[in-house]
């Protein structure tokens, strides 16, 4: 499975333009309607969900990664991206990567596979958050 989600970012770096990014750049909030995805060359980007009583665990993606691909489907953003460090990213436009996906049976399931490895992610997240509140009523 590591190969396949190495190919799906590979075939987005190809088609994407790159862009140099600073330290504390925001690529895009949670909400926001969808312009692309980024693919991280080099540096990182750290996913969140802006808000005090979030239960999302923070994420930080490096090189190879895919910043931004659930919002493909859903025309906008469910998480907020920031580079944590001066970065490299290629972006990809999100028409571009429906495009891409459309074409490849094989790069579809690899997205797929990644979307749904971050939902077990926050399921396994929110049942850990229910667990330490049910702990402190007690």
């Amino acid at each position: 499975m590591v190969d396949e989600l190495s190919k799906l970012a590979s075939e987005l770096d190809q088609a994407a333009s790159g862009v140099m990014l600073r330290k504390g750049t925001v690529l895009f909030h949670c909400g926001d309607a969808l312009s692309g995805v980024f693919v991280v060359r080099r540096g990182a980007v750290a996913m969140s969900v802006e808000g005090e009583h979030s239960v999302y665990p923070p994420r930080t993606l490096g090189p190879g990664e895919i910043a931004g691909l659930p919002a493909t489907l859903t025309g906008h953003y469910s998480l907020t991206a920031r580079v944590t460090e001066d970065s490299e990213l290629g972006f990809v436009p999100g028409p571009k990567v429906t495009e891409i996906l459309e074409l490849s049976p094989r790069l579809s399931m690899a997205a797929m596979r990644l979307m749904s490895e971050e939902i077990a992610r926050v399921r396994l997240a929110l049942r850990d958050t229910r667990s330490l509140q049910r702990d402190e009523e007690q």
